[in-house]
């Protein structure tokens, strides 16, 4: 046995490819992606604002509404099936692509999806969405049986019910999404603190008159104590210039200092 065969190899995380990636990357869906018209309305949803994700959102939600309706029209049509039955058999058969589409395109979210902040959320506003439509559908369909009401009519009355409950919760379920549940984790951009100001020190060579000294004008007219200056030795060659007083963080009054241009 070599030494290659007995050291395992690295596990790869590798993204599970769905069906709905697959149908993506077909070359029919290319085809619809591509056409003029789908241009234009795709153009609308790029971004990142928020308008861009309900654009998108609603995007989504048709193509939800289309796959649950055909559902529960041939359930209660063809196979007259009772109408909480074929709303049921709907919602399962929209929710697994609502989610995806809504997780990789509306959100643009990447990776294995999470349990318990993703997936079981998702499936709980599902959850209320449907509970709500099984209300109004079991009305449509009593009233439906009560007026002796069948074929395509109770078919049709059953998916306008059922439309209707999910249209009520809709807006509050692209809120949670947005806020909550595809919500991005963007690290918060705090400003560096100011260091603080520190005084400038006086010049090695240089000494600091006592508080008998005389008053010294600087270049801009403003007296500047010598108490506050810097005194520079003529017989050195300087020449002193004062400069305007700094204030501190604290707001008091700087040391004013004097610099020396060099020889002259």
């Amino acid at each position: 046995m070599t030494a290659d065969a007995e050291m395992p190899s690295p596990a790869v995380d590798v993204e599970r490819t769905t069906l709905l990636d697959r149908l993506t990357r077909s070359a029919a869906m290319r085809w619809f992606l591509n056409l003029s018209l789908m241009r234009k309305v795709l153009s609308l949803s790029r971004g990142d604002r928020a308008i861009h994700k309900f654009v998108r959102y609603s995007m989504v939600s048709g193509v939800a509404i289309v796959i649950s309706q055909v559902t529960i029209l041939i359930c209660a049509g063809v196979f007259h099936l009772s109408g909480i039955l074929a709303n049921t058999i709907g919602a399962l058969a929209a929710t697994p692509a609502s989610y995806e589409l809504n997780r990789k395109w509306a959100w643009g979210k990447r990776g294995k999806s999470h349990l318990w902040k993703e997936v079981a959320p998702f499936w709980g506003l599902t959850l209320i969405g449907y509970l709500a439509s099984t209300g109004t559908v079991q009305l449509a369909d009593n009233i439906c049986h009560s007026h002796h009401v069948t074929g395509l009519g109770r078919a049709f009355a059953i998916m306008g019910a059922s439309l209707f409950a999910y249209g009520v919760v809709w807006i509050a379920k692209f809120i949670i999404f947005n806020k909550l549940v595809f919500a991005s984790k963007a690290p918060l951009m705090n400003e560096p603190a100011k260091p603080p100001v520190v005084p400038a020190a006086a010049p090695p060579n240089s000494k600091v008159a006592g508080n008998g000294g005389t008053t010294l004008p600087d270049p801009a007219g403003t007296p500047v104590a010598a108490s506050s200056a810097v005194n520079v030795g003529t017989s050195s060659g300087f020449h002193a210039t004062a400069q305007p007083p700094r204030h501190n963080s604290r707001g008091d009054e700087a040391v004013g200092a004097l610099e020396a241009p060099g020889p002259q």
